[in-house]
């Protein structure tokens, strides 16, 4: 059996398939540790910015430190925690570049995880401004650890060189050309125990649809919030002219439909399998839970990967993508009607619900990270970075 170290990204998004994944390999009878912010550590996700970054005015090291905290530091945790726990393998989120540092610092063999379903390994391009990209440069993080210069890699672009998972199927990513290294595993949502039922039909009651928005909080969100708020508002009010029970799983503000419930952030799986369509803001975890249970999508995508993410979901014909910043209420209303009443839609999530099912993705992932730890235990620091 092998110990496996996890480092997750703390939001819900990346949160969740780490967890998924831990839960497998502990099923497996590995042993599992998960790093995560506590009193003890150095790190810390939110931390109050240290009087120095203002001092010396470095808006670059500024704004990453209000994005991940000090990386340093996150490698510094991590490592210590590896050696502590005995770690054989690391498993790190690409947005916790201290994760491959820290397998630097500890000659330890990693694998790599995007939870983005993009298929490059440049991913972190499709939702950090261009002109922020510069404030994960890593120099002075390598300085700091006394790790070797020379790797130009952006610090979100760290992926492993023997094993990077990115959390999508070649059918959804469109087959693409990618090195040897990469392995496209599939969505780590969890899978219904049975297959998805078919749409209710009027004998049953009106059918559901369940809305959902993004799970960031308004601060990480910026601008798009006011976004995000505008789609959400004539969500309800098309579903309001509708035949169909809908909740928005995110809380209301205002007088609702009386076929609308607005019931804050609730675990998607129980609703998702009542369900019989999901309009949503095109997060990768949302789209993926509703996709292995073959439910077609309305797609409003605010922010990120998830323009990307709903352009693939229409292009495959899983759903209609709408725009957020021009979405009405009557176009709402109309695609939700067209999701429901045309068949071609249901029968193309069911389609890519088979891909993902077939590609196993968290036994595959969980054979594949095992192996790190028989394969490369006697790499050299080097080798890993």
């Amino acid at each position: 059996m092998t110990g496996v170290l996890l480092v997750p990204f703390p939001p819900a998004g990346h949160r969740e398939p780490m967890a998924a994944l831990g839960a497998r390999l502990r099923a497996e009878g590995h042993t599992v540790t998960v790093f995560a912010e506590s009193p003890a550590t150095r790190w810390h996700f939110d931390s109050p910015v240290p009087p120095e970054l203002y001092a010396t005015a470095g808006s670059a090291r500024l704004y990453r430190h209000l994005f991940l905290g000090d990386v340093a530091d996150m490698a510094r945790d991590i490592a210590d925690l590896a050696l502590a726990c005995r770690a054989e393998v690391i498993v790190t989120d690409v947005m916790m570049p201290g994760g491959s540092l820290a397998a630097e610092l500890t000659g330890l063999p990693y694998a790599s995880l995007s939870c983005s379903p993009v298929p490059a390994l440049d991913a972190y391009r499709t939702f950090i401004p261009e002109h922020t990209l510069a404030a994960f440069d890593p120099g002075s993080t390598l300085r700091e650890l006394g790790l070797p210069g020379g790797d130009e890699r952006n610090l979100l672009g760290r992926t492993s060189p023997r094993l990077h998972l990115i959390l999508t199927t070649p059918q959804i990513a469109g087959m693409p050309a990618l090195p040897p290294e990469v392995v496209l595993v599939g969505p780590f949502a969890p899978q219904p125990s049975l297959s998805p039922p078919p749409p209710r039909g009027h004998g049953d009651g009106p059918p559901t649809v369940v809305v959902t928005a993004s799970t960031h909080a308004l601060a990480a969100l910026g601008s798009r919030a006011f976004v995000q708020d505008r789609y959400l508002k004539a969500a309800a009010q098309a579903l309001g002219g509708l035949p169909v029970s809908a909740v928005v799983t995110h809380p209301g503000s205002g007088e609702a439909p009386a076929n609308v419930r607005f019931a804050g952030n609730l675990p998607h799986e129980e609703l998702f399998d009542g369900a019989a369509a999901v309009v949503t803001h095109a997060g990768w975890g949302t789209v993926s839970r509703a996709l292995v249970r073959g439910l077609p999508l309305v797609l409003v995508p605010i922010s990120g990967d998830q323009p990307y993410i709903a352009a693939r979901c229409a292009d495959l014909g899983a759903g209609i993508a709408l725009h957020a910043e021009t979405v009405t209420a009557a176009g709402l209303r109309d695609a939700v009607r067209a999701v429901l009443d045309e068949p071609r839609y249901r029968e193309a999530a069911g389609a890519l619900a088979a891909a993902i099912r077939a590609t196993a993705p968290l036994a595959t992932a969980c054979g594949l990270i095992t192996s790190l730890s028989n394969a490369l235990t006697t790499s050299s620091p080097a080798s890993e970075g």
